[in-house]
C-alpha cells in the first residue's frame, strides 16, 4: 500500500486508495452524470451532479464490501491479510500468502462475487418497491443494482485473476491434487478471457460505442496480471523444491538442560557452532545464544544451568526441515517473526533469520 492514501482499518483491516482512483472516481461521476441527462432531462443539473457523485460513492463502497468479504473469509479461514486497496481496475484484498486448501481457495474466492450478487438482489428488490416514489431513489437504486449484478457476472468469469479463475482453480486442485497444474489451467484460462475482452471492445468501439474501450483496458489488464502472475508461480514452483533445511550454516548443538552455563561442553559446543547458539534438550526445549551467555556471565555462572537461562523453543515459530523456503518465509511475515526455528524429525536444530533463507535463495539461483 505505498502508493495508496491510507484510509484508515476496517475490521482491524487496513484499507487504502490507489492514486489512480482518485481518476476513476472523477471520470465515472462524468459518465454517471452523463448517462443521467439522458435518462432524466428534466433533472436540474445541480441535482444531476449529486445523484452521479453519490451514486459513484455507493458504487465504490460496493467494490469495498466485495474486497471486505474475501478478506473477512480469509481471516476466518486462518491466512493474514495485509490490507484492502481500491485501484483503477476495481480493488485487491492482499492476503499474506495463498491458501493451503482447495476448499480454502474455494470459499475466500466465490465470497466475492456471492457478496455482489447479493447486493444485486436486495438493491434490485428495493428499486422495484420504492423506485416509483422517486426518480433520484429511483436512478440510484437501479443503477447500483446494475453495478453489482455486473460484477459478480464479471467475477466469476473462469479466468485467473478473477474470482472465477480461482474457483477453476479450487475446481481443478481438488480434483487432481496438483495445485501447479491448476494454476496454469486457470492463468491460461484467464489469458484467454482477456483476449476475447479486448478483441470485443475494440470491435464493439468501431461500431460507435467508445466506452467499450474501457473493457478492452480491463481485458488487457487481465492480460498482463495473468501473465505477470504465470511467472511469479513459476518462480516460486522452482523455488518450493528448495527445502529449509539447506538454509542451516550450522546444526546448534543440543545439551542438557542441567549443565552450567560456562561448563566446558557449553562453550565447546558454541565453538563448534559458530558462536551463534545452542539447543537445551527437551521436553520443553530451549534456546541459549552468545548474547543471553553474554549476560549471565555476570551473575553466578558457575550454579546457573542451561534450564534456568534458555529461552523457550515455543515461543518461536516451529517449521519442519523438508518444509520449503517459501513456506518458511510465509510463516515468518505471517507471525512478524524474527527468528524460525527448524525441526528435524521433531528435534531441533537451529534458528535462522529469513536473511539465510533469502541466501539460500540466491546462492541456488547463482548455481543454476
Amino acid at each position: 500500500m505505498d502508493s495508496s492514501i491510507r484510509l484508515g482499518k476496517v475490521f482491524g483491516i487496513p484499507l487504502g486508495i490507489n492514486y489512480s482512483w482518485l481518476i476513476v472516481f472523477g471520470l465515472v461521476i462524468f459518465l454517471m452524470s452523463s448517462r443521467f441527462e439522458e435518462m432524466y432531462p428534466y433533472w436540474p443539473v445541480a441535482s444531476r451532479w449529486t445523484v452521479a457523485i453519490l451514486t459513484t460513492v455507493l458504487f465504490f463502497l460496493s467494490v469495498l464490501a466485495h474486497e471486505l468479504s474475501h478478506s473477512l473469509v480469509a481471516l476466518a479461514w486462518g491466512i493474514p491479510v495485509r490490507g484492502i486497496t481500491l485501484f483503477i481496475f476495481g480493488g485487491v484484498s492482499q492476503l499474506a500468502h495463498d491458501a493451503q486448501r482447495p476448499m480454502t481457495e474455494f470459499l475466500v474466492s466465490v465470497v466475492g462475487p456471492a457478496t455482489s450478487l447479493a447486493l444485486a438482489l436486495v438493491l434490485g428488490l428495493a428499486w422495484y418497491f420504492l423506485g416509483s416514489y422517486s426518480s433520484y431513489l429511483s436512478a440510484v437504486l437501479f443503477t447500483l443494482f446494475a453495478i453489482n449484478l455486473s460484477l459478480g457476472i464479471f467475477n466469476m468469469l473462469p479466468g485467473y485473476p478473477l474470482d472465477g479463475g480461482r474457483v477453476l482453480r479450487a475446481g481443478i486442485w481438488g480434483a487432481t491434487g496438483n495445485y501447479w497444474l491448476a494454476t496454469r489451467l486457470a492463468i491460461h484460462a484467464g489469458q484467454g478471457v482477456g483476449i476475447l475482452m479486448v478483441a470485443g471492445g475494440i470491435v464493439w468501439a468501431l461500431t460507435g460505442n467508445f466506452q467499450a474501450i474501457w473493457l478492452a483496458l480491463v481485458g488487457g489488464f487481465l492480460i498482463y496480471v495473468a501473465t505477470t502472475n504465470y511467472r511469479q508461480e513459476s518462480i516460486r514452483q522452482g523455488f518450493r523444491r528448495l527445502k529449509t533445511g539447506g538454509a542451516v550454516s550450522h546444526r546448534w548443538q543440543l545439551l542438557p538442560g542441567h549443565l552450567t552455563v560456562l561448563s566446558q561442553e557449553v562453550l565447546m559446543a558454541m565453538f563448534v557452532s559458530g558462536n551463534t547458539g545452542i539447543l537445551v534438550d527437551g521436553p520443553p526445549y530451549g534456546v541459549l545464544t552468545s548474547r543471553i551467555l553474554n549476560e549471565v556471565s555476570t551473575l553466578n555462572p558457575a550454579s546457573t544451568t542451561l534450564y534456568q537461562t534458555m529461552v523457550p523453543l515455543s515461543v518461536f515459530p516451529c517449521v519442519d526441515a523438508e518444509a520449503p523456503v517459501l513456506d518458511a518465509m510465509e510463516r515468518m511475515d505471517s507471525e512478524k517473526a524474527q527468528l524460525l526455528a527448524v525441526v528435524e524429525e521433531g528435534i531441533p536444530i537451529a534458528l535462522i533469520t529469513k536473511i539465510q533463507l533469502l541466501e539460500h535463495i540466491r546462492a541456488n539461483r547463482r548455481s543454476r
